[in-house]
């Protein structure tokens, strides 16, 4: 814990430093917040045998996008970079265990994909009026949680197949931006044909999406809990971990 301590003090350290950074990731996901449900409007949804409103569904799509963002597509792209600039050579080099900077790097993720979530869904309850019950509040931190683990795992996976700095960003948009549009995050469920939806149900967006809603969709003390989707998001995660376990390397891989 100490070697962790240690090394995360520097990881924090420059994630604060990139300013403009940190704006966009945050404004993004808010500014979609607001967008989509200016133009959709508050209309009442039926998702899973419950009423909801066209906002609500929203905070829970955009959260979503959200955590996606911030634990996978960014820290692809800075996972790469740190590679393919020596740093994570350099530090591999240093008395500090491997397994300390890796265990660093992840808690950045997961913090970061945590931190806007919190976000998203404080706005969401002052702006929207879509709060959780009490009893519900758990299954909503659990699913945020799982979300972010997975997402980091497939972020260090995915961070293997860009070679270059210029690589990586259009590496991570091209396997994200689509699952974004056929999950309901940027498209109303409902307009989606029913052989994308079976599509999606298959990746981890749409379970990650399902997750976080289902809290929404719930009364005071009634089941709030999306096994089946969280055991799909948790199931990504792993195979994204296994992948970064026998593909992952320290060494710069442009050529």
């Amino acid at each position: 814990m100490t070697a962790v301590t240690h090394q995360l003090r520097f990881d924090w350290l420059d994630v604060a430093r990139d300013r403009q950074a940190r704006f966009f990731a945050l404004a993004m996901p808010v500014g979609f917040l607001f967008i989509f449900c200016t133009i959709f409007g508050n209309a009442t949804l039926l998702i899973g045998g419950h009423l909801i409103r066209e906002s609500t569904y929203y905070v829970a799509a955009v959260t979503t996008y959200g955590i996606a963002d911030v634990a996978f597509i960014t820290f692809v792209v800075s996972t790469v970079e740190a590679r393919e600039s020596g740093l994570l050579r350099r530090r591999q080099a240093t008395p500090q265990p491997a397994w300390a900077i890796v265990a660093s790097r992840t808690i950045v993720g997961l913090s970061s994909g945590a931190a806007i979530a919190v976000l998203l869904l404080a706005i969401g309850r002052a702006v929207y009026g879509a709060s959780v019950p009490l009893a519900a509040l758990v299954p909503l931190a659990v699913a945020v949680m799982v979300g972010c683990a997975s997402f980091v795992c497939l972020g260090f996976a995915v961070s293997t197949l860009a070679r270059s700095n210029q690589a990586a960003q259009p590496v991570a948009l091209a396997l994200s931006m689509p699952l974004f549009f056929i999950s309901g995050v940027f498209v109303p469920w409902t307009d989606i044909p029913s052989w994308l939806r079976r599509v999606a149900d298959i990746f981890p967006v749409r379970n990650e999406a399902l997750a976080l809603l289902n809290p929404f969709t719930r009364s005071g003390g009634g089941p709030a809990w999306s096994a089946t989707n969280l055991l799909v998001v948790a199931a990504w995660g792993l195979a994204g971990l296994v992948v970064a376990l026998r593909r992952f390397r320290w060494a710069p891989q442009d050529v």
